[in-house]
């Protein structure tokens, strides 16, 4: 069981997130990709943005999805029917 007190592991990630899409997901902004190889539909969860953090470069903060199974259901909703069965990949 994890504790409340304890803060969430981010993601570090560069500072472009300009191709990823988002959906609110009560306050946070879920970050997401949407691709296809060949007929297959895809698509990659980053997580929830978190803001930035600069030391060298500017970075992107991202928090982990913990309950994959209600993003998933979420997403199947929300997104274009060609995406409803889409295989789903989190970082």
């Amino acid at each position: 069981m994890e504790s409340l007190l304890v803060q969430p592991r981010l993601i570090e990630y560069p500072n472009d997130l300009s191709g990823c899409d988002f959906l609110q997901v009560g306050e946070k902004r879920l970050l997401y990709l949407c691709s296809h190889i060949g007929p297959r539909a895809f698509i990659v969860v980053l997580g929830f943005y978190h803001g930035q953090k600069e030391d060298f470069v500017i970075k992107d903060l991202i928090e982990p999805v913990q309950d994959k199974i209600e993003i998933k259901d979420l997403l199947s909703k929300a997104l274009t029917p060609e995406y409803s069965n889409a295989h789903v990949f989190f970082l």
